[in-house]
């Protein structure tokens, strides 16, 4: 019973070759073309069978002899041969065969559908690129695109004066093209890479270049690469998401100024001029070294003198040991049981809670602390200043908290679209597969 599989598939390919032949000879028979019931049928299913069993150049001459015998409409003829024609290059790199295939839709049929039509000459243009006929490949591009523009989307008039750059008779680039790209850029990248006069010459030339390339790409029917294809879908999907939380997120928060008084007040802690210090240090190997630093410093040598003589922060002993200003962390709107306001970067030295704490225990300007250790080695601290913290007001920070509550919302309001939509579609997940 081993070998029965691949012997069915035989005697049914058979079956259907004779089923096929007969019908061929009732069609082409010395009497002309046969009207039997099921004649065109049994030829047309013998193309299909020889399609699915990938004899693709003998199932493209069975269905060019059904579409030539029967009785069927250019519409229908012109949608057989788009079909054909797609098999013959898609499967079997039949470049000619596939142009023979769409031209005759062009050239022969009437009353064919335009999408058809259009895309049976872009595929036309395919098989031209590909046979090495790259300005005959651009003329079947001209006659599609001015057949989507007789037939296709309605498309806004354009002045000659805002058209940019054109490509050959089909496509240019105009100058709201520009703009939206242009303001598609990131300032720092229009400051850097387009500063200048010559800065928007430069960038039109790109957008041409990268056009022609595209351009190319479509005339060798690359949009259907397989990782351009899951590429594309994962960028549609993106920005159907983004239109979709716009409609439904979004759009739909509203801000009144009683809820933005409310948030505020909710907020107190957060909202906030932190304290801050302004500190100098003289670093030093160990401990002793420290004291001693302390000792002259006590004894009236200056801070800054004694920070250049016995320091060994190369970064600061030549300003007097200056780190800069350290201000205290501020409460996060969402509060958490591990805030800590002494959770900072001090400059040169980074985060350690001991030396924040060191720095913002000094009350007076000139009073020390230390020795503090740390991973450098041993810090003597000098308080220059301190500033306390300081509750804003609300018109001070009302754009602040605005953004923070609308961000609240927002995410409240996605959590829920997201509850709503699992559960109607019964979505499912498995993280743990993920290890596998």
């Amino acid at each position: 019973m081993k070998n029965s599989a691949p012997l069915l598939v035989v005697i049914l390919l058979l079956s259907a070759t004779a089923a096929g032949l007969a019908g061929y000879n009732l069609l082409a028979g010395k009497g002309g073309p046969s009207h039997e019931p099921g004649s065109f049928e049994r030829v047309r299913d013998f193309a299909a069978a020889l399609k699915a069993n990938q004899l693709y150049k003998l199932s493209a001459e069975q269905y060019d002899r059904y579409v030539q015998a029967s009785s069927l409409s250019d519409s229908e003829k012109a949608r057989i041969d788009f079909n054909t024609g797609n098999m013959l290059l898609d499967q079997v790199a039949d470049y000619e065969g596939a142009l023979a295939h769409f031209l005759r839709i062009s050239d022969l049929y009437k009353d064919v559908d335009p999408e058809i039509l259009k895309e049976s000459r872009r595929r036309a243009a395919e098989s031209l690129e590909k046979l090495g006929r790259s300005g005959a490949a651009e003329q079947q591009l001209i006659q599609s695109s001015r057949l989507h523009a007789s037939t296709g989307a309605t498309e806004i008039p354009v002045d000659k004066k805002d058209i940019l750059a054109s490509i050959g008779e089909r496509v240019s680039i105009t100058r709201a093209d520009f703009n939206d790209a242009w303001n598609e850029l990131p300032p720092y990248a229009r400051e850097q890479a387009y500063k200048g006069e010559s800065g928007k010459e430069k960038f039109l030339q790109e957008m041409v270049s990268m056009r022609l390339f595209a351009e190319a790409a479509r005339r060798k029917g690359l949009e259907r690469d397989t990782e351009i294809t899951r590429r594309m879908r994962m960028l549609e999907e993106s920005l159907l998401a983004s239109k979709l939380l716009q409609e439904e997120v979004t759009s739909k928060v509203s801000l009144p100024d009683s809820d933005l008084q409310m948030f505020f007040q909710a907020h107190r802690s957060h909202y906030v001029e932190p304290a801050a210090v302004e500190v100098a240090h003289i670093l030093t190997a160990d401990a002793t070294g420290c004291l001693a630093a302390k000792v002259l410093i006590e004894k009236g040598s200056p801070f800054a003198e004694v920070a250049k003589r016995l320091s060994t922060d190369a970064r600061t002993k030549d300003q007097g040991g200056k780190l800069g200003k350290i201000q205290q962390a501020v409460p996060p709107v969402k509060s958490t049981t591990d805030f800590d306001p002494l959770d900072v970067v001090i400059p040169g030295i980074g985060k350690n809670k001991e030396c924040a704490a060191a720095c913002f225990a000094l009350d007076q300007p000139g009073q020390l602390a230390g020795p503090v250790k740390t991973e450098m080695g041993h810090h003597l601290i000098q308080l220059i200043s301190k500033t306390p913290s300081r509750e804003k007001t609300f018109d001070e920070v009302k754009s602040q908290v605005e953004s923070e509550l609308r961000m609240q919302r927002e995410e409240e309001r996605r959590a829920q679209l997201i509850a709503e939509l699992m559960k109607t579609h019964k979505m499912r997940i498995f993280p743990e597969r993920l290890k596998d």
